[in-house]
């Protein structure tokens, strides 16, 4: 008797190489394409973060370092100590006969400023290079600030301990303003800025719209202090341009010993937890972006999986031939344990119906069958759930003895 089977679960045919091969160039073209923005926007991101605790570093012999400006100080017979972390600083006892200066205070955090204020407050002369806003008011400091970044030329137009009245400085990166706070010491402003809506004809002593340097005299808590808002005219770069060069060497040479503090990345840190972050801005929402986009790109790619949907098949398949088939799979790919559990399993069934039993039950089956082919019990437990097969030899036995089985119970 010839059986036939309906195979619904497979398309009937397989897609034309040529589409075949079309899929496979358009989801590597996607994919490439992916790689391809991510790494433009690493290196975009790359190209424009700066490193902002390489700006005016005094080891630093690029155009933002200072290096030159520490070569020369030192020239002057200056001792320059550097320190990178407030507790260095600490340790560095910045007392009498001692100028301080805080090269970048970008990560100068607030529990950092109050270690400066107490750790200067013995010192000669504390020197801010663009000091914010939160840190003026966390030293005390009758001054305000904000970012500026103008490529100006400015005279100082006044006379202190740092600048004299013919002295220019040809970049601007803050401008200062003073404010009513501390002690009520009054602070000697220089290189008056000009006003972009005012008077182009305005003297130069005109500090309405603020000044690019600030000296604030000694008080109760703090060092004379001078606030530098043309650090950029101080760099490797360009501290031999116009009055650039003096200015430095009489801000930070004003005593024999010289604390350069260079506030690292710990410096942010603030014990209570609410210092500056160190991570940049746009960070989260560019992590936002990105997560979105894989979860969109998952979403896309994966749109066409879904349950199987079975289809009848335009031609019927005899069973023995589909037989026949798996067993040249079996065969090729040498599963002989698959090949073997296949025959055990069918065999299993076909005795439960025999017998009405359950194929579930498997040692009921192995009971029964023994029962009725006068066969030892452990003799069909073997048979019908014992080890794979290792050679083909061996499989083609058991084969055999599935046969022999069902032949003796159906026979009984």
């Amino acid at each position: 008797m010839t059986a036939t089977t309906t195979l619904g679960s497979a398309p009937a045919t397989a897609p034309p190489p040529r589409a075949d091969l079309a899929t496979r160039v358009r989801r590597r073209a996607v994919w490439a394409l992916v790689v391809a923005i991510g790494v433009a926007a690493l290196v975009a991101l790359a190209l424009s973060t700066n490193a902002p605790d390489q700006a005016l570093d005094p080891d630093d012999v690029g155009p933002s370092g200072g290096r030159a400006l520490v070569e020369a100080l030192r020239d002057h017979g200056v001792t320059v100590q550097v320190v990178r972390s407030a507790d260095e600083l600490v340790d560095a006892d910045p007392g009498a006969g001692t100028t301080v200066v805080v090269g970048n205070p970008t990560y100068l955090g607030a529990d950092s400023t109050d270690a400066l204020r107490e750790a200067t407050s013995g010192a000669d002369r504390l020197v801010l290079v663009a000091p914010t806003a939160e840190q003026l008011a966390g030293l005390d400091l009758p001054l305000t600030s904000s970012d500026l970044g103008a490529e100006v030329t400015v005279t100082a137009g006044c006379r202190s301990t740092v600048a004299r009245p013919d002295d220019t400085a040809a970049l601007v990166d803050t401008r200062f303003v003073p404010v009513s706070r501390g002690s009520g010491a009054r602070a000697t402003l220089c290189f008056a800025l000009p006003n972009p809506r005012g008077d182009d004809k305005a003297p130069p002593e005109d500090f309405g719209f603020g000044a690019a340097l600030a000296t604030v005299p000694a008080g109760a808590t703090h060092p004379e202090v001078v606030a530098v808002g043309v650090g950029s005219a101080f760099t490797n770069r360009f501290v031999g341009q116009e009055s650039h060069a003096g200015l430095a060497i009489r801000a930070l040479g004003h005593s024999p010993r010289l604390v350069w503090y260079q506030p690292g990345i710990g410096d942010l840190a603030s014990v209570d937890g609410t210092g500056q972050s160190a991570w940049p801005e746009w960070l989260t929402p560019a992590a936002v972006i990105l997560g979105t986009a894989v979860v969109v790109l998952a979403f896309v790619r994966g749109r066409r999986m879904g349950a199987l949907v079975t289809e009848p098949l335009p031609v019927v398949v005899r069973a023995v031939e589909t037989t026949e088939s798996r067993g040249r799979i079996y065969r090729r790919a040498r599963d002989r344990g698959r090949a073997a559990a296949v025959l055990r399993l069918g065999t299993t069934e076909r005795l439960a119906r025999r017998l009405a039993l359950s194929p579930h039950a498997a040692e009921a089956v192995q009971a029964a069958a023994a029962a009725a082919s006068g066969m030892p019990p452990t003799q069909v437990a073997a048979l019908l759930a014992g080890p794979p097969p290792t050679t083909d030899t061996e499989l083609h036995a058991l084969a055999n003895a599935l046969a022999d089985l069902e032949e003796r119970v159906r026979t009984s």
